[in-house]
């Protein structure tokens, strides 16, 4: 696989999707040319930040702030800097609630859209059904989930598989979109079960930040970099072991 030079830049400034940094750092571990493209990049980073940032970081000099100073004091509107103030705050509120809440809350909303349009297990389309507390893929999201590949699925299925990889726990996960729920299953024993889901929709900005964010869990959960589609056929006809 190879990288052009945007997605290294990309990578050196933390501006890179979770998936494409995993592949990129498992490639660096042995292709030596990239590993040194990379490198090169993070030295000129560096270099250019210990230039300016002292700059920055420059006492503004007496006669500036006291123009400040007076320009503020003369009904400059300074509505835009308290909009910005009562942002920082509401953004520390929000801080104060953690991944795991936000993903109990994204998981209970998509469950409830579910469950609101199939029931649970109540039909023979329903996307899940409960075992001893544990949500397990059903209906059609079983099947998908069982027999789909990423690599010929057709644009009409009801559910589009995304990511096949292996998780650390080294069960094999698959993430999925469908219109009522999206969400990432795990092979556990001769079922799927729900290890993350998210509200479905397949409408433009919230599908391509549900499937980011989608992303980004099963980049924190893979053991190495995801299958592709030679590897992912033979999970599927290894049984998804």
């Amino acid at each position: 696989m190879t990288f052009d030079d945007q997605t290294i830049m990309a990578y050196v400034d933390g501006e890179c999707d979770a998936i494409t940094a995993k592949r990129l750092e498992k490639a660096m571990q042995s292709d030596q040319a990239l590993a040194d493209r990379v490198a090169s990049e993070q030295a000129l980073r560096a270099k250019l930040a210990g230039h300016y940032n002292p700059v920055v970081e420059e006492a503004v000099p007496d006669h500036l702030t006291a123009l400040l100073a007076a320009s503020a004091s003369n009904n400059v509107d300074d509505s835009f800097s308290a909009r910005k103030s009562d942002q920082r705050d509401a953004k520390q509120r929000r801080a104060g609630i953690g991944f795991a809440q936000w993903g109990a809350m994204a998981a209970t909303l998509a469950i409830g859209v579910a469950v609101g349009q199939f029931g649970f297990g109540g039909k023979n389309d329903a996307p899940f059904v409960q075992d001893g507390g544990a949500l397990i893929a059903s209906g059609p999201l079983e099947n998908a989930l069982d027999k789909q590949l990423a690599s010929t699925q057709t644009d009409n299925v009801e559910y589009r598989i995304g990511l096949t990889f292996r998780a650390k726990t080294g069960n094999v996960c698959r993430s999925f979109d469908g219109e009522a729920v999206s969400g990432i299953a795990c092979r556990e024993g001769s079922h799927w079960q729900m290890y993350n889901t998210l509200p479905g929709g397949r409408s433009g900005d919230y599908r391509q930040a549900s499937s980011s964010e989608i992303n980004a869990i099963a980049a924190d959960m893979m053991a190495d970099e995801p299958a592709d589609a030679d590897a992912e056929r033979q999970l599927l006809e290894s049984g998804w072991k």
